[in-house]
């Protein structure tokens, strides 16, 4: 009987401390989503949290808080938080579907991962701490289900696979949105003996322009290619052919154009030369067909999935998200993930989509999830 009271006192003595601090450690706050065998950790998704919250301050005017604000006719915490619970379940999505396939990780894909954890973790670590998540945590979230994700993009829009892009939508994408061309370039600067930078003077960029456009009309009537044009320049101008600065033909997405080059190339027909002026440089710029330079890039297997990422990485990515949403089987757990506070979140020195919260309040907030977080944070 006294072993029973001792007992039951000392429950109570440590039920008493737990509320008196600000928080007391909860194993049932350690993990956010279960399916099978794979948990994900709380920590996963307080990533996915943060995630989410970024990706709504994109879309809150400048200026505007994001927590107060309207997104997709819903509230901004409510948003978010949809979109981080979405995350855990599309990397359920992502690794059955994965497995589905029988795709499988390499010794290399593994490297990856492991690489790419610690070198987000270097920058990122105490940031990430602080909000609650531990390294492994984040290698989940972050490394692992984005390789997995990739992976996956590739086969389901590759060829046989569920959402195959063929050669033709492939080849269209990019006739809408590439540009093909050669260049070679001459600075419009010079360095002294001392090793100092020195702008051309007006004399001599006129000289060189000059120069420059003789080239472009030799290139034109057929006399000579711009490579030799840019060999030539390079054993007058600049002390050999070594030197030379010509650029190989390059498919570029013409969003990521320099204006003026973009400006010049829209100005000639394929297989014509043309004289453009940025502001460092003077420029011969050759256009060249679309088709072969799609050709180039889908000549070999990792060419051909970098452009099905361009292409549809951001669609896919949204695709899985909602895939996620209709999986059966995953349990969520709905108190872990309402302990966390969105104001762990919020910087309260930003102004776009920052703070509403005060920093007492935050600071109170964190410690009533510091029991159920902890774990988290020390390797789960």
């Amino acid at each position: 009987m006294r072993n029973t009271l001792k007992k039951a006192f000392a429950a109570f003595l440590a039920t008493a401390l737990c509320l008196s601090l600000a928080g007391c450690y909860d194993e049932n706050k350690t993990w956010a989503a279960k399916k099978g065998d794979t948990t994900l950790p709380i920590g996963s998704y307080i990533y996915y949290l943060n995630t989410s919250y970024s990706e709504a301050m994109a879309k809150v005017p400048s200026g505007d808080e994001v927590v107060k604000a309207t997104i997709e006719e819903k509230d901004a915490e409510t948003w978010i938080r949809e979109r981080a619970e979405s995350y855990l379940k599309s990397f359920y999505f992502v690794s059955e579907k994965f497995d589905e396939l029988g795709l499988e990780f390499t010794e290399e894909d593994t490297s990856s991962v492991d690489s790419n954890t610690d070198s987000f973790w270097a920058y990122y670590k105490t940031s990430m701490e602080e909000m609650g998540i531990a390294k492994e945590s984040f290698r989940t979230a972050f490394a692992l289900y984005n390789t997995k994700l990739e992976k996956l993009m590739y086969a389901m829009y590759g060829k046989g696979g569920e959402l195959e892009l063929s050669d033709d939508d492939l080849k269209s994408y990019v006739t809408e949105n590439y540009y093909n061309y050669q260049y070679f370039s001459a600075s419009l600067s010079t360095t002294d003996d001392e090793g100092n930078s020195q702008a051309l003077t007006d004399e001599e960029k006129t000289a060189l322009k000059t120069k420059l456009e003789a080239y472009v009309r030799d290139i034109n009537k057929g006399d000579m290619t711009l490579e030799e044009a840019a060999t030539d320049y390079a054993e007058k101008e600049l002390g050999g052919a070594d030197n030379s600065t010509y650029s190989a033909p390059s498919p570029t997405q013409i969003t990521n154009l320099n204006e003026s080059i973009r400006t010049g190339i829209e100005s000639v027909k394929d297989n014509e030369a043309v004289f453009v002026e940025t502001s460092s440089a003077y420029m011969v710029v050759y256009r060249l067909p679309i088709a072969d330079g799609f050709a180039d890039m889908v000549a070999e297997e990792s060419g051909r999935n970098s452009l099905i990422s361009t292409m549809k990485g951001e669609d896919f990515s949204e695709y899985v998200l909602e895939q996620g949403k209709s999986m059966e089987g995953i349990e969520i757990n709905e108190a872990a993930l309402k302990s966390i506070k969105l104001s762990t979140m919020i910087n309260d020195n930003n102004k776009n989509g920052t703070s509403s919260a005060s920093s007492s309040e935050a600071s109170d907030e964190n410690s009533s999830t510091e029991s159920g977080v902890s774990s988290a944070s020390s390797g789960s």
